[in-house]
């Protein structure tokens, strides 16, 4: 019988969800996976074993010290690109293109972007978010960066030089969750004046705010399960991959910093509230067009031409969102939560919930659960 795998864990930036991922894959596999080193101050001496899965950052030490060890590696970030080794990371772009359809599918026309620590993650999911805005039509996001966005004279100056409302997309929850706090001490109103969204969906610190943060689910633990058997193929004599294996996000968990439609015309107003009260009805484009007199095709090309979305596709978002806030903050049964989201029947919400957010219903509970 073989001896079990001896493998590192060296997260320079380290996330509870991506060593979950780890650990399952560690105990799927039969390794002896070594977390003694989780501080990235920690930089091992005598370790000897047969690969490392990391997480590069702006530790030099820490990446000398991987570079040099001369086993199989797994790097789980896009932060240091410039050294060539197998990855597995997050897709940033889709994560910056996420948001920005939320904002504009929500009728903004006014955006930014907020971040501590500019890196090239950072620069991915803003490169992204940039180029969906102008895809469709609409200008660039102002940003704050860097130490500036530590100054609370300068995140002021900034928020007040932003038309509003405004549709701000942060680097993280923590990025977020600062922000947030600046502006309802400055006064601000969230989302009335400022949406905001961070990434990561950490529930303890989104859920906790004084308004409840919308973030993007950013898969860690995904990451993390497979950059160990990506790993572990390595060890066993596969060839490596020579390009990033980008792991997308698990859409959005919308809460109350985002959850606000800036809409001005009346009618697009009255059909979104009436999308709202009519969730767990059997309805349609006619129905939201009858409910207002006025043809289906007006009513489609009004949705079209403000909110860049169908009637149909603005209600189904809705029934989704409905249906993950049932998930995580109620205990009905799956069938229960699809009519009450109104789907026809658990495998319904099943097909477009897993399309939505990469994970059935049931398997969306469970990891919500854990954390």
């Amino acid at each position: 019988m073989n001896a079990p795998k001896k493998i590192l864990m060296l997260l320079g930036n380290y996330d509870p969800a991506t060593h979950a991922g780890i650990a399952k894959a560690s105990r799927d596999l039969g390794w002896h996976l070594n977390v003694s080193m989780l501080s990235p101050f920690q930089i091992p001496t005598r370790w000897q074993g047969d690969g490392i899965i990391c997480s590069l950052n702006n530790n030099q030490a820490l990446t000398d010290f991987i570079v040099n060890a001369n086993v199989p590696t797994v790097d789980l970030s896009a932060w240091r690109i410039d050294i060539a080794m197998p990855r597995i990371s997050a897709d940033n772009q889709c994560i910056g293109r996420l948001a920005a359809s939320h904002f504009c599918e929500n009728g903004h026309q006014s955006f930014g972007w907020f971040c501590h620590l500019q890196n090239p993650v950072a620069d991915a999911r803003l490169s992204a978010f940039q180029q969906e805005l102008t895809d469709r039509g609409l200008g660039k996001a102002a940003t704050l960066v860097g130490e500036a966005t530590q100054n609370h004279d300068e995140i002021d100056a900034w928020l007040a030089s932003l038309a509003k409302p405004c549709a701000i997309l942060a680097y993280n929850d923590n990025d977020a969750a600062w922000l947030l706090n600046t502006c309802l001490s400055a006064g601000y109103r969230v989302p009335e004046d400022f949406s905001i969204i961070g990434v990561d969906n950490n529930p303890l610190i989104c859920e906790h705010m004084p308004v409840p943060l919308s973030s993007i689910n950013h898969d860690h633990e995904r990451i993390g399960y497979q950059g160990a058997l990506l790993l572990n193929s390595i060890i066993g004599g596969e060839v490596a991959p020579e390009k990033i294996q980008l792991i997308e996000p698990r859409g959005i968990t919308i809460r109350a910093s985002s959850d606000l439609l800036v809409a001005t015309d009346p009618i697009i107003k009255a059909a979104l509230k009436f999308l709202m009260e009519n969730l767990k009805n059997s309805i349609g484009t006619q129905d939201v067009a009858d409910s207002l007199g006025i043809s289906r095709r007006n009513i489609e090309h009004k949705f079209q031409k403000q909110l860049n979305t169908s009637v149909h596709k603005k209600l189904l978002e809705y029934r989704l969102a409905e249906a993950e806030n049932l998930l995580r903050n109620t205990k009905h049964k799956i069938e229960d939560i699809a009519l009450m989201a109104g789907f026809c029947h658990a495998p319904h919400l099943n097909r477009y919930f897993k399309n939505a957010y990469g994970l059935t219903p049931l398997n969306y509970r469970r990891n919500s659960s854990k954390l």
